[in-house]
């Protein structure tokens, strides 16, 4: 494991360890979830699976490059607030599935 604090591994620490932010796509598409949502927008039960779908996969993806930087010793306490935005949206478009199926 990568010491980040020993000047020797600095090479090996920065290919291993990357601060990695989300894409400007990925925001977007969050923002656009976090917007719909907000001003009741979704009535398409497919659409609402879909993007169900695209929080779930962007937060397990997130979650591994956590566990990655957090191997080599890295602390990412955005990436940490990303996932759990990303996971609050999730749970609140859940419960907009769940009222949705019931009409």
């Amino acid at each position: 494991m990568a010491d980040p604090y020993d000047p020797n591994d600095e090479e090996i620490f920065k290919k291993e360890y990357d601060d990695y932010q989300l894409s400007a796509v990925d925001k977007r598409s969050i923002n656009e979830i976090r917007k719909k949502i907000k001003e009741k927008g979704y009535q398409d039960l497919d659409q609402i699976k879909r993007h169900l779908e695209f929080l779930e996969n962007k937060c397990n993806e997130l979650r591994m490059i956590l566990q990655s930087e957090k191997k080599v010793g890295g602390v990412n306490w955005e990436l940490e607030r990303q996932i759990e935005e990303i996971k609050a949206l999730y749970f609140d478009l859940e419960k907009i599935r769940k009222e949705t199926i019931k009409k």
